[in-house]
C-alpha cells in the first residue's frame, strides 16, 4: 500500500500544504512498519526523526477527545519547546491539544490539561518524576487512555542516572494505562550497534521492540590543524569564522567563555560584522533562546557559536556550514552527534579539528579515525543502579503516601529496571534508608521518615543530576549567566561570560548575586565538572595510529612531526608504556579510563600506598619499582576480594580522618549515593569505575 495513502486525509492535507516532494527512506519505512505491526520502534537517523516518529504516532489515534494519547518525553526543554513548535501546526490541522509541561510552561495551560486531560503532552523526566510525586491523585486520570510513548534523543539516557530514573518512570506510568501496555517510540541520531539491547530495554512493556536505521551518510569533509600555542589556534578560527557560520566545540565552559570572548575582540578591531556568542548551562536561559532563534533566523548572516554539550542534541538551530572541533572530543558518538549539526543545507558534514596539546591531538585523530569507518564507541551502562533504586523507593512511597511492607518485598519482581539487583542488596538499601530515617514502619505500612520530609521541601528531589551552587550574574537587570559559587570573585575583577567580558562591580554574598558592566579584557571563570571518560576502542584506536606509519600517510608534516615526538617520548619496558616529557612521566595502556584507574589501584594495593598523589610521585621518581609491582599483579593474579578490602580500610581511615575516600571521591558525581551504605558504594564503584576483566586481559597481553 502507497505510504501516503495509509495517513489520515488532515495529515495528507498538512503534507500537501508544506508542499513536500516525497518522504524520506526511513519516513516511508516507519509509517509503513508502525501501521502493519503493534511492535516498539527506535528510529535511528541523522535528520527528520520528528515526522518519523509523530506522523504515524498521531495516524495511529483515533479519538482525540477523551484523555492524553501521546506523550512525548524530551532530555531538554528547548527541545520540548522546538518540538512544540514544530507539530503544533500539523496539530491545528486535526484540531488536537498540544501541552508542554515543564518549569517554565505556562500554569494556565497545565491546570487546563489536569482538569481535562486530552491531546499531546509534552513533558521531561524531572517533571514526570514531579507529577508521580505532587499530583499522584492526578496522575491515573492523566495517563489512564495513554496510547503512544516517545522518547527523543533516547541514546542521551543511556549509561545515566537519568536513564536509569526515566526506565522507572516508563514503568510507573504503565501501570495508570488502562491496557497496561503503550506503544513507544524512540528517536535517535546516532548510536553503537553494542547498545542496541540497552536501548531496547528502556522499553519494559510486553511488545517486541525493533529498530529502524537510515544509513545514508552526507559526504565527509575534515581538515585537522595542530598549533604548538593557544593564540595561532584562535587565529585559524577566527579566519574560518570569516566566511562559514559554526558551532565551536572545545571540551569546557571555560573554553567556550575564552574562545568567544577573544574572537569578539578580533571582530570589533578589525570592524568585522560577524556575530560571536557563548551556549552553554552556565548562560542564562534567555540568552542561550536568543543565540538558538538568532542562529535559526540568521539569513545567512555569519555568526559563531561557541558552545558545548548544549547543542549536540537536536535543537533546531537551522543549518551551519562547520563544525569546529577544538581539542579532543570524550567520545566517538559525541564526534558525531556534533558533525549531525552541519550539512543540513549542503549534504556535506564539515570537520575542522584544531588542536593545540599533543595527546588531545592523538585522540582527536582516533575519534575522526573511527568515525570514518562508520563506527561510534559503545556506552557502558550501570549494572546494578543501588542509588538510583533508594531515590525511586522514595519517590514510589510519596506517590503512594504509603507502601505495604509485603508489596515493598517484591519491588525487584514487579519492576524490571530493579532486575539486576539482588535481594539481599535491596534489603541493604532498605535498612539503610531505616536506619537514616528517610523512611519509617507503621505497622505493615512503609512510610515517609522525617528525613524524607525534608529532602522533599528541595525542588531538586525529581533530578538524578547535581545542581552547582552559583552565584547569578546581572548586568542592569539582565541576567547574564551564572558562576560557581565556589569561585574567588572579587571586586574590581574582569571575567568572560555569555561571549561577553565583565568588570564586577558588586557582590551581594547573602542573595548569591554579583552585578557586572562592561569591559574590555578579562579572563574566563573555572566552572567545575568537565571531565570524560575514554573508551576502549577511542584508546586502542591512539595506539594503532601512533604506530603504525602508514595511518600518516594523509596528515600535513606538521601533524606527522606531533606524532613522531609523541612516539619518541613513549618507553616501552616489559611492554609496559612510560610517556616521557618534562618533569612528567605517566603509564600508557592505551586502554580505557576504566582499565587506567583499576590499574592505579592494584599499585596502590601492591606498593601500600596511601592515595593517587603518592603513587604519582613513585612512578616519576622510579618506573622500575612500577614495573617489578606490575610483574608481581601478573604473577599473583587479581582478586577482587583484595581490591573491596583495600577500598573498605580506605573508607574507614577516611572517615576516621574527616577525608573523602577513594570510592567517593569517583561517586561525587552520583547525588543520591548517600542513601545507600558503605559495602554498596564500594560495590558500586568497582562494577562501574573499574574494570576488572579488562585489566586481567591487558595484563595477560602484556606478558
Amino acid at each position: 500500500m502507497d505510504t501516503y495513502k495509509m495517513l489520515k486525509k488532515e495529515i495528507r492535507r498538512y503534507i500537501y500544504d508544506q508542499n513536500w516532494q516525497q518522504f524520506t527512506k526511513i519516513q516511508n519505512h516507519s509509517i509503513k512498519l508502525y501501521g502493519e505491526s503493534e511492535d516498539n520502534l527506535i528510529l535511528i537517523a541523522p535528520t527528520g526523526k520528528t515526522e518519523v516518529a509523530f506522523l504515524p504516532a498521531i495516524n495511529s489515534i483515533e479519538n482525540w477527545e477523551k484523555g492524553i494519547k501521546i506523550v512525548y518525553i524530551s532530555p531538554l526543554i528547548a527541545l520540548i519547546n522546538d518540538q512544540f513548535n514544530r507539530i503544533s501546526e500539523l496539530c491545528r490541522y486535526m484540531e488536537i491539544t498540544v501541552t508542554r509541561w515543564h518549569g517554565e510552561a505556562s500554569q494556565s495551560k497545565k491546570r487546563d490539561i489536569l482538569k481535562n486531560p486530552k491531546g499531546i503532552l509534552l513533558i521531561t523526566p524531572e517533571s514526570l518524576e514531579a507529577l508521580f510525586v505532587t499530583k499522584s491523585d492526578r496522575v491515573k486520570k492523566l495517563f489512564y487512555n495513554v496510547e503512544n510513548i516517545i522518547v527523543d534523543e533516547i541514546h542521551s539516557f543511556i549509561g545515566s542516572n537519568r536513564g536509569i530514573q526515566l526506565k522507572s518512570l516508563l514503568e510507573r506510568m504503565s501501570l495508570y494505562i488502562k491496557n497496561n501496555n503503550p506503544r513507544m517510540i524512540g528517536m535517535s541520531a546516532t548510536v553503537s550497534e553494542e547498545n542496541y539491547l540497552d536501548l531496547k530495554e528502556i522499553f519494559q512493556n510486553k511488545r517486541v521492540t525493533k529498530i529502524i536505521r537510515d544509513k545514508g551518510k552526507n559526504e565527509l569533509k575534515i581538515d585537522c590543524n595542530f598549533y604548538s600555542d593557544e593564540t595561532t589556534a584562535l587565529n585559524k578560527i577566527y579566519e574560518y569564522s570569516k566566511t562559514e557560520t559554526m558551532l565551536v566545540f572545545p571540551n569546557t565552559r571555560q573554553k567556550v567563555e575564552m574562545i568567544a570572548a577573544n574572537l569578539n575582540k578580533k571582530s570589533q578591531k578589525e570592524k568585522k560584522y560577524i556575530s560571536y556568542f557563548s551556549h552553554h548551562a552556565s548562560v542564562s536561559k534567555n540568552i542561550r533562546t536568543m543565540v538558538e532563534n538568532f542562529a535559526k533566523d540568521s539569513n545567512k548572516n555569519l555568526f559563531t557559536i561557541c558552545c558545548t554539550s548544549t547543542l549536540e542534541l537536536g535543537i533546531d538551530i537551522g543549518a551551519v556550514d562547520s563544525i569546529v572541533q577544538y581539542n579532543a572530543p570524550y567520545s566517538v558518538s559525541s564526534l558525531a552527534q556534533r558533525l549531525g549539526r552541519s550539512g543540513r543545507r549542503t549534504g556535506i558534514n564539515n570537520l575542522h579539528f584544531i588542536s593545540d596539546e599533543k595527546w588531545d591531538l592523538l585522540q582527536g585523530l582516533a575519534a575522526i579515525s573511527i568515525y570514518k569507518k562508520g563506527k561510534v564507541d559503545k556506552i557502558d551502562v550501570v549494572k546494578k543502579p543501588y542509588d538510583v533504586m533508594a531515590h525511586q523507593i522514595l519517590s514510589l512511597i510519596v506517590e503512594k503516601s504509603e507502601i505495604n511492607l509485603l508489596e515493598l518485598k517484591k519491588l525487584t519482581q514487579k519492576y524490571q529496571t530493579w532486575k539486576n539487583i539482588e535481594y539481599e542488596e535491596f534489603s541493604d538499601i532498605c535498612n539503610h534508608l531505616l536506619k537514616e530515617k528517610y523512611i519509617e514502619i507503621l505497622d505493615d505500612s512503609v512510610i515517609a521518615g522525617i528525613n524524607l520530609e525534608k529532602l522533599l521541601k528541595k525542588a531538586e528531589f525529581y533530578t538524578q543530576f547535581k545542581v552547582e551552587d552559583m552565584y547569578s550574574v546581572y548586568n542592569n537587570q539582565n541576567k547574564v549567566g551564572e558562576l560557581p559559587l565556589d569561585i574567588r570573585v572579587n571586586v574590581d575583577d574582569n571575567i568572560y561570560l555569555a561571549a561577553g567580558i565583565w568588570k564586577i562591580k558588586k557582590v551581594e554574598e547573602k542573595v548569591r548575586k554579583i552585578f557586572v558592566e562592561k569591559a574590555k579584557d578579562g579572563k574566563p571563570p573555572v566552572f567545575l565538572g568537565e571531565v570524560g571518560e575514554i573508551t576502549d576502542e577511542l584508546r586502542k584506536e591512539m595506539k594503532e595510529i601512533l604506530f603504525n606509519n602508514e595511518m600518516w600517510e594523509d596528515y600535513s608534516e606538521e601533524i606527522k612531526k606531533i606524532l613522531e615526538i609523541i612516539s619518541k617520548n613513549i618507553i616501552l619496558k616489559q611492554k609496559i608504556y612510560f610517556y616521557l616529557e618534562k618533569n612528567k612521566k605517566e603509564i600508557k595502556t592505551f586502554r580505557s579510563t576504566k582499565i587506567d584507574r583499576t590499574l592505579m589501584i592494584l599499585l596502590l594495593i601492591f606498593l601500600d600506598l596511601k592515595d593517587f598523589r603518592e603513587l604519582n610521585d613513585v612512578i616519576l621518581s622510579d618506573s622500575q619499582v612500577i614495573e617489578e609491582n606490575i610483574n608481581k599483579i601478573k604473577k599473583n593474579g587479581i582478586e577482587e576480594t583484595e581490591i573491596t578490602d583495600f577500598l573498605e580500610k580506605d573508607m574507614k581511615k577516611s572517615i576516621e580522618l574527616g577525608k573523602i575516600s577513594i570510592v567517593e571521591r569517583y561517586l561525587t558525581s552520583n547525588k543520591y549515593m548517600f542513601l545507600i551504605p558503605n559495602n554498596l558504594k564500594i560495590k558500586y564503584f568497582i562494577d562501574n569505575k573499574l574494570d576488572i576483566e579488562g585489566i586481567k586481559n591487558f595484563l595477560e597481553t602484556t606478558k
